[in-house]
Parts: C-alpha cells; structure tokens; sequence
C-alpha cells in the first residue's frame, strides 16, 4: 500500500473498532441494567428465527451475542466467530430491546449500518486479510479485556445523548483539512459513531453541551473522520469573535474565499458558487448568535442539497432540519461505599472511565511520572466527581498538580466548588452557568493580582497575541513606537505570562519560530466579565486597540521596503484582532488620526490574504465614521491616504461606484488644500500633497485599465508619473510604471511593454518589494509566452510563484497558476495543463473574485488553454484529468508540473532578486 491508502485503511480501521465499541456500548447498557435481561434477550432472539424479517439467517445465540459485546475485542486474532453486527443483525437486536430498551433499540441500526459500510470498504481496500490486519493493531491489542464501555446517557429520537467511553489512540491523521490536535484524545467512542450516524441521517447536526465540555474538540475530530465523504471540501467558521448575528453569513462567505459588494447577497453568492458540490461546513461557537445562525443555516441549506452542517452550541438552533447531539461530561467511575466498584489485577483505577483517563493523561504530561495508584485513586475520583468530569475544568485542575499535591488539589475543590452542588449557585442562572461560574471562579482566586489583570487584558485579544504582545500589553501603559516593555517591568510581564500558561488559562503554540498565546474561548469570556466588571475596563481596551492599531500603521509605512513580505507575514495572524478593533465603535476620545494612521496598513494586507471584501467594508465603515477633516493638512493628509487605501481594496472588490465616490471626495479635497493658504511648512505640505494626488492619478488609471480604456489608462499613469513626487508606501511610481506596460502589452506593443516592466521591476527589486514584482513577473511572463518564448515565460513564472508562495497570497498564486496552464498548453502539454486548471479551480470556486482581478486580456490565456486542452485530449479524457487535478493540492501540482519543463530559473531568479542590470531605472520613452 502506498502512505495515502495506508492512511485511508487505518481511518476506516480505527472508525470499525469505535462502531464496535459503541454497540456493545448500546446492547450492554440495557442488559446490564436487566432492561431485559441478557437470557431475557437471548430467547427474544430465538424468536426472530421465524419472522419473515430474518428469513434463511443463522439465529443469534447466547454465545454469539456475548461475542459482539466483547467490542473491539471480537477482532482479536484467533476469535471463533466472523460474523459482525451488521445491519440485519442489529436490527433485530433493535426489535427484541425496543419494548423496554426503547432509546439503545433506536440506535442500534444507525451503528449497524456503519459497521457494514467500514466492513466492505476496509475488504475492498485490503482484501481478505482486512480483520487479521485489524486484529494485530494497537487499536485492538491495547485493550483485550473486550468489556464494552459503560453508557452513562439517554437518548431521544432525534436530541441524541450519549456519554463518554474508553480512551483509544488514535490513527494517523487524513491531511488536508486541519483537523489535527496537538495533544491526545480521550474517549467520546459514542459521541463520534452517533455523530457519523446522525449526519448521514440529517443534514444539520448540532454538538449541545455546558461550556467546557468539550464540545469544539469533539467537533473537530467528528469533522476529520468525516471528511472523506464531502470530496469538495471542509470549511471551519469560528463565530466566538463575532458580535451580531447579521455578521454570521458574512463570516461563512468569507470562509469560503467569496468576495460579495454590499449590494449583494451573500448567501444567494454563496449558494451561487457552491451549486453541485457535496461540502461539510463546521460552524464553531453559535450560542451567541443563535437567531442569526439559525436564519443562516436554514437558508443555506434550503439552497444547497450537498451541504451538511456540524455546529456547536450551548443550545441548539431549534431549527426544522437540526439533530442535536448531546455532549455529556466525561464518565466518572461509581463509589460505593467508599470504594471502587471495580478494580484490575493490578489495584488501579478501571481505566474505563474517560475522566479519570483524561485526567491521568494531563497530569502525566504537566508532572512526569504522575500515575493513578490504588493509593491515591480516591483523590482522583473526588477531582474528577467535583468537576462533573469536564474536561476543560480537569485540564486546568491536572495542570496545578506543579504548585499543589493531589491531596491538596483535591481538598481545594471541595471548598471552593461548592457552588457545583445543588442550589450552590445563583437561583436564576442555568445550572450549567452556575458550574461554569464557580469553575472560573476558582481559577481567579488562585490567580496573582498580576495574573488577573493579564487574563482580563489578553482576554480582549480575538485569535490570539504574540509573546512580545503580550508583554507589551501587560506590562506597561502602551506608548507609541514601544515595541515591548524594558526593564523590571519586562520581567514581571514574562513571570505573569508564565503563570497564567502554567495554570493552563493560556495555551502557548510555536508560530514560525515564535511564541503565540492563545485562550481558550470559555476562558476569554470569564475574562471579559471581570474586565467589565472592573473599573479599568476603558483602559485596558485603550491600550488594546492603541498597540493594534500601531501594529497596523507601522506594517503600511514598510510596504515600499525590503520588510514588506516580514510584515504581510507578521499582520496574518492578527486579523481577528484588527477586526475587532475596525469593526467596533472606538471609545470616546479615540484620535481619528490613530485609526486613519492604522488604516494604512489593510490595502495590500487584506489583498494578499484574501481578504479583499472585509477590507473594503472596514474602510466603508472608516471614511463614514471619521468624516474629512477641516483642521490642519497633516489631518487632512491621513484621511486621504486612508481613503486611497479604501478606493484600492474597492476596485479589486469590483465595487467601481463606491471607489469613485471616495476617490473624488479626496481629490477634491486635495485640489481645496492646494488653492487655499497653507501653514509655515509649505515645502513639505506641498511635497506630501503632490505624493497623494499622484497616488490618486495611478488609482483613476487602475480603474481605467480594469474597463479596458487604454488612453484613459495611459494618460492617469503618465500624469501621475509627470508629477516627480510619489509615495513609497502606497508603490505609486512602480504601479504606474506596471500599468502602462500592461496597457501596452493589450496594444501589443511589446517593446515598450518589455521596457517599462523591467523599469518597474528594477525599482521594486531595489526596494525589496516582493509582493510587486510577482506581477511584474507575471506579466512579462505572458509577454515571453504570446511570443512562443515559452521556456523563457516559464522561468519568470517560476520566480514569481516562489515570490507569492513566501508572502502566502492565495489569489496572486491562482492568477499565476492559470497562466502557468496556458503555457504548458502552449508547448503541447495538455494533460499538465488540464491538471493545472482543475487543481486551481479549487482556488477560484467558490472565492467569487473575478479571474485576474476583471482584467480581460489576462482572462482570455485561460480559455484559450482550455480550448486548446480539450482538442488534444478529448472531452472525455480532459474531464477525467480535471476532475483529478480538483483532488490534488495546488502546490503538488505545480511543482510537478515545473519539474518536467525546462525553465530558465537561474536568470530570471537574478531578476526576481536582484533587478534588472545594475538596478538603474531605464529611461521612460513617453
């Protein structure tokens, strides 16, 4: 088998082993309790034998039914029975429970139809040798007692309750949809098969459970072992840092990569694009939100029928389509009288209880060599009886076993949960919130004054902040330009910082070789209450926005530098902060100037993120909150760069009115500047005001250039160029010097396109702006291409997709990638090609932007590839190689693509780097 079927086969094998679990689970919860009893069933199912039902069938025995409830173990190697519960089998099981076992009756077929679906895949997959193969893996073999798991919950027809199970490790991982958790999953065997059964029966499934238990996990892991099925795709939307319930339908959109105007329907466009595809869509954190992920999902799901829906939520949506499956705590073991119920060979703890195991794990990991003993598993179960076996609160309480003993840690919940006993807490409030409550509670009070003030300042932080952030934040009063506290105070922030990691409220994750704290989101929210609750809450959201804010307007004054591609990076993750902040109504006395200053920096981030609809929103909401000033020019000066910045990301949204509207506005303003009397510095107001009304020439001449009016076009650009004033920041003269080269190349001027391009390309290599010259490069590779110079075409198109790959700009590497097919098309390379277009068509399907940003003559390449694709392979065959190019990754695809042409890369990776020549700019024939 290759690594990929190997994959594929230990998945299926590992979901057979948890839908055996969960049928023993289900059978042996009801004749455990004599609901009937196991000789009850027995005779029950002799019976079947003369039902039309079960026809010339064996019957099930004594012996065969106790086999099945052996779980996983009747894969053992040397078993005496072959036969698994199928569907006919479970079936009648089903009938023979439902008169007293109605709820474990109901479910029985769902997992009996799981079980034969992975049994004929798994033999199709590895032939006859598939339960020998099964039966040797650790799957199996680390659990031989074959005792099915206990089943702690009930379940209704359709709100389905099933509780926690055995700890079973876990396969290797499918790649490709992020899916992965960096530490080990314990347990919710029936949460998962019940999960798997509900979305084949339903299209809307919905995780319910009290903050903390676990929820967002267990999603995530029903969405990887799902994910299979749905071969167009998973998406994930975390909704916690969402405000308003008409933002839900935006956030799913862009999720997806789709771009909408605000004239628009974002559902209609979305259901537009993904027509005909079979898509999972995992929606994270709806109880916020529940009328405006309700409306959301019903509608959606009224417009596509291949789309599945998994959800959490405190509640559910209530909704005609959803299934609710209910999230318990995990299964804590019984005491009776002071002692365990059961115990094995050994004296320890039964390692059947999913807390207990989740709480060893943790503990093992925060203190190595901590084991649960015959000594010390009455302090364990207590630990694990007082937090209701939520996993979160038993995280956290295995995380203090640094500072405190299992005894003491023990005797600490005892006292300070007693609101987790019944009326402990507020009367009015959902049990639930009162177990939340006291949970967090607890942790403040175990927390420094230091450690509090940092939990309520990051928990203002959406996605998370790096390390030096952090320091910044909690460690003295933000000023700007202070790029991380100094001094004592340095160290008391890393000491706060350090506490709050080991007390598990902050979770630390290695982002490119730097540190990024994260929390988790029930912890975030306890955070903000205190904060509210404060009387430093303005503060503390002054200095939260202040150092955003700065971060945003220092990463757009690097745009014109060789940092530029170290801040594209750096602002990435920071997203949901910058959202946060320029979708919020700043606070009173908030200077306009910070935020414009700020503004600065979302052109060319929200562009090379794929983020373009968002940015042009968020500079809508600036331009109308922040109304064009009247006071001195320098405020004058940062509305209109802001309102540059805004006509950019508007234009490549293809919102043309809107951009004109601003960039008028602007003009106008500038032109006023000018005619009336200017203060002391006029040199330099002059200078800085000629920077910008040339920078809004060369945005006039972009929208031009998008509607195909090449003298229009020409004459902005040279205008803006005539001026001899442009600002680095914004990229004006090598943005000018591009577009009329690509005017020139629609004239099929190719000298003097070739001329200006390499006059652009050498002023951007000077500079170090990587994100420019991945277009520069782009369009003299078409011009090399339309002269059938095509190994030359594709050395300069190798360069600029190395250039797009290291700033990560999803959409630059789509425009190249389609391009990248002409060319292999071109020199007689179909099957190349038309892997090409389908791999990248998983890009541009369903983002909603148009193919090269609406810039026709670049388009039409395409469709003159596909055309010429389909000739030489056929309609057939072509299909066939698309549809395969739609199931790889984009980057495979083209290294492999690369590695069979001969392209000229040494020399033109001289040029991507180092300029043209000796860097001298060529002189500009006009």
């Amino acid at each position: 088998m290759t690594t990929g079927e190997e994959d594929c086969f230990e998945s299926l094998a590992y979901s057979l082993v948890r839908a055996l679990d969960a049928w023993a689970v289900c059978v042996d919860g009801a004749v455990s309790k004599g609901r009937p009893a196991r000789k009850t069933l027995v005779r029950l199912l002799e019976r079947e034998r003369h039902t039309p039902e079960w026809a010339a069938r064996a019957a099930i025995d004594g012996p065969l039914l106790s086999y099945w409830l052996r779980g996983r173990g009747q894969l053992l190697p040397g078993t005496k029975h072959n036969r698994l519960p199928g569907v006919e089998d479970s079936a009648a099981v089903a009938r023979a429970l439902k008169a007293q076992a109605p709820g474990n009756a109901e479910r029985l077929p769902d997992i009996g139809r799981e079980i034969s679906d992975l049994a004929t895949r798994l033999q199709e997959a590895a032939g006859r040798g598939w339960r020998r193969r099964i039966g040797e893996s650790s799957f199996v073999q680390a659990d031989e007692t074959g005792a099915p798991p206990r089943q702690r919950g009930n379940q209704g027809r359709r709100d389905v309750r099933v509780g926690g199970a055995a700890h079973v490790p876990a396969p290797r991982a499918p790649v490709g949809h992020g899916m992965e958790q960096a530490t080990s999953f314990v347990g919710r065997t029936s949460e998962l098969v019940a999960g798997s059964a509900l979305l084949d029966r339903g299209r809307l499934v919905t995780l319910v459970g009290v903050g903390g238990v676990g929820k967002t996990r267990l999603a995530r892991r029903l969405t990887r072992d799902v994910a299979h099925r749905f071969e167009d795709g998973v998406h994930c939307v975390e909704l916690a840092d969402l405000r308003h319930g008409h933002s839900v339908a935006a956030a799913i959109t862009a999720a997806f990569g789709l771009h909408v105007s605000a004239e628009q329907d974002p559902l209609h466009e979305l259901a537009t694009a993904l027509q005909g595809r079979r898509v999972l869509l995992f929606l994270d954190n709806c109880e916020h939100l529940l009328d405006g992920c309700a409306r959301t999902v019903r509608t959606l799901l009224a417009l596509l029928p291949g789309l599945r829906v998994i959800a959490t939520s405190r509640q559910p949506l209530d909704i005609g389509e959803e299934h609710v499956l209910r999230v318990m705590p995990l299964d804590v073991p019984p005491v009776r009288d002071g002692s365990l119920r059961r115990k094995d060979a050994t004296g320890l703890i039964c390692p059947r209880s999913s807390a207990v195991a989740l709480f060893a794990d943790r503990a093992e990991a925060a203190c190595p060599g901590f084991r649960v003993t015959s000594t010390n598993q009455a302090a364990v179960i207590q630990v694990c009886r007082m937090l209701d076996g939520l996993p979160l609160a038993l995280e956290i309480a295995a995380r203090r076993l640094r500072t405190l003993t299992l005894e003491e840690l023990a005797q600490r919940i005892e006292h300070r949960f007693c609101l987790l006993g019944p009326g402990g807490g507020e009367r009015t409030a959902p049990p639930r919130h009162r177990a939340l409550r006291a949970l967090f509670d607890w942790s403040w009070d175990l927390c420094t004054a230091d450690e509090r003030a940092a939990w309520q300042q990051l928990s203002l932080c959406a996605g998370g902040v790096l390390l030096t952030d952090a320091e910044q934040l909690c460690g003295a009063a933000f000023t700007r330009g202070t790029r991380a506290p100094v001094g004592d105070r340095a160290v008391d922030a890393f000491a706060t910082l350090s506490g709050l990691v080991d007390k598990s409220l902050v979770n630390r994750v290695d982002a490119g070789g730097h540190t990024r704290l994260h929390m988790l989101e029930t912890v975030r929210a306890y955070g903000l209450e205190r904060l509210r609750e404060s009387d430093h809450g303005q503060q503390a959201v002054r200095r939260h926005r202040a150092c955003f804010l700065d971060l945003a307007a220092r990463a757009g004054a690097a745009y014109g530098s060789a940092e530029q591609a170290d801040w594209l990076r750096r602002l990435r993750p920071e997203h949901p902060n910058l959202r946060q902040i320029f979708t919020e109504v700043p606070p009173a006395g908030e200077p306009a100037e910070a935020v414009l200053r700020a503004a600065q920096g979302l052109w060319l981030h929200c562009l090379t993120s794929g983020k373009v609809g968002e940015g042009a929103h968020w500079m809508q909401m600036i331009i109308d909150r922040h109304p064009l000033p009247s006071e001195s020019p320098g405020a004058v000066f940062s509305w209109c760069r802001a309102a540059w910045v805004a006509g950019f990301l508007l234009l490549m949204h293809g919102d043309r009115d809107n951009a004109d509207r601003v960039i008028g506005k602007a003009d106008q303003r500038l032109a006023d500047l000018s005619a009336s009397p200017g203060p002391s510095d006029v040199t330099a107001d002059e200078g800085e005001r000629a920077e910008l009304a040339a920078a809004f020439l060369q945005l006039r001449g972009l929208a031009a250039l998008m509607e195909q009016d090449i003298p229009q076009a020409s004459a902005y650009a040279l205008s803006s160029l005539t001026s001899g004033r442009w600002s680095a920041m914004l990229l004006t003269q090598p943005q000018c010097l591009a577009q009329l080269g690509l005017a020139a190349v629609m004239r099929g001027d190719r000298v003097r396109a070739l001329a200006l391009l390499k006059e652009a390309l050498a002023i951007s290599a000077t500079r170090g702006d990587t994100w420019h010259r991945c277009y520069l490069l782009w369009i003299l590779a078409i011009i090399h291409g339309e002269a059938g110079e095509i190994p030359e075409a594709l050395g300069l198109l190798r360069c600029a997709l190395r250039l797009v790959q290291d700033i990560e700009e999803r959409m630059g590497e789509a425009v190249l990638s389609d391009t990248l097919a002409w060319l292999l098309a071109s020199q007689g390379d179909a099957r190349s090609a038309a892997l090409v277009l389908g791999a990248v068509d998983r890009v541009w399907k369903p983002s909603g932007v148009p193919r090269h940003f609406g810039f026709a003559h670049m388009a039409a390449h395409r469709r003159r590839a596909v055309d010429q694709v389909r000739r030489t392979l056929g309609e057939t065959a072509y299909a066939h190689v698309y549809r395969e190019g739609q199931r790889l990754a984009l980057r495979e695809v083209l290294e492999t693509a690369f590695a069979g042409h001969g392209a000229l890369d040494g020399h033109h990776s001289q040029w991507a780097d180092e300029g043209i020549g000796s860097g001298q700019a060529l002189r500009l024939h006009r």
